[in-house]
């Protein structure tokens, strides 16, 4: 049974069907004539008792939520709502939104756990594997499904509260630092005082954007030590560790190195890997100290082959990951070469 929250009956149209015999069981009470909170103000989470494991998946502007103790698939208007109504321990899910991010960390201050699952493609699997049709509901009930069998297959969303911040901060930064881009290459084709002022107010803004986000970037253990021990800052560290701390943890090397892509590639690249990319060239146009060394070193080594500065950056970027991974694992790095 499906119960969309605040009204007399189950959402007409949400579709039931195409789920294993059984799954759904007996419905739990609902939560028909209870008040729906009218916005996801951060000033209405809750605090106090909890208790309660809570699976869901976003999808179609609602959340739709199964509890550990029940088989009845709640909708909720927002993930605020979800709290204040089921006021639970632990949610576990397969993804969080962007947008949803500075909410999540509220919710963690109040003791909230947030676990996700570690691989996208276990979910699909899952549906495959029993014959289920995809949708928002069949998704919660095989995350469900998947956490009672295989628990191991989840890890925390996130270790503080800070990190959430940090994340959202920098995917904000993202966006600018593209608008920054396109308003620079805009003034260059005209010669509008506007451009000019659109141009410098973008500037200005990332500038200050990035200035916040290495604040409170430093409330990341990890950031902290790599700008004290390599000398490394900015909006793409930032947004590498706070949005894949834990595979510089968990993951050996040459996973890593995979995850990254960190080979000459005519495929385009993820954002992380363009990111760290960024890290390095900005480290090699700065001479940093401890990278533009292997720079120089694999530029004399490439001088007769095509594209040699990006070939020498990928080095520097190989050598930035590894450097990051030994800091997480408590581990010493390699003393600067030359």
């Amino acid at each position: 049974m499906i119960v969309s929250h605040g009204e007399q009956n189950p959402a007409p149209g949400v579709n039931q069907g195409g789920l294993p015999p059984g799954s759904m069981g007996e419905a739990a009470p609902s939560l028909q004539g209870r008040e729906t909170l009218a916005t996801g103000d951060k000033s209405t989470l809750p605090i106090g008792r909890r208790g309660k494991m809570v699976f869901l998946d976003f999808g179609r502007g609602k959340v739709f939520a199964l509890t550990d103790d029940s088989n009845e698939v709640l909708v909720f208007n927002n993930l605020v709502e979800l709290a204040e109504r089921l006021r639970p321990a632990v949610i576990v899910l397969d993804s969080l939104p962007g947008k949803l991010q500075n909410t999540a960390a509220e919710l963690a201050k109040t003791g909230v756990t947030f676990l996700r699952l570690k691989d996208l493609k276990k979910l699909s699997e899952e549906l495959k594997n029993n014959g289920v049709k995809k949708s928002d509901e069949n998704d919660v009930v095989m995350l469900k499904t998947l956490f009672r069998r295989n628990p191991d297959i989840f890890q925390p969303l996130f270790e503080t509260p800070e990190e959430l911040t940090v994340r959202a901060l920098t995917e904000l930064w993202v966006q600018e630092a593209f608008l920054k881009k396109v308003s620079k290459q805009a003034r260059t084709n005209t010669s509008n005082p506007i451009a000019t002022e659109i141009q410098k107010t973008h500037r200005r803004l990332v500038e200050r954007l990035a200035e916040e986000i290495h604040r409170e970037a430093l409330k990341l253990p990890l950031y902290r030590i790599a700008f004290e021990r390599l000398g490394l800052k900015g909006p793409a560290l930032a947004y590498l560790l706070s949005h894949d701390g834990w595979a510089f943890k968990t993951l050996n090397s040459d996973k890593l190195q995979a995850r990254y892509r960190l080979v000459p590639l005519r495929l385009r690249r993820s954002k992380r890997s363009r990111l760290l990319i960024t890290l390095a060239n900005t480290a090699v146009i700065n001479e940093h100290p401890r990278y533009y060394g292997i720079y120089l070193k694999y530029i004399e080594k490439f001088r007769d082959r095509p594209r040699k500065h990006w070939k020498a950056v990928l080095r520097v970027a190989r050598r930035i990951l590894r450097d990051l991974r030994l800091l997480a694992k408590g581990q010493t790095v390699w003393a600067p070469i030359g």
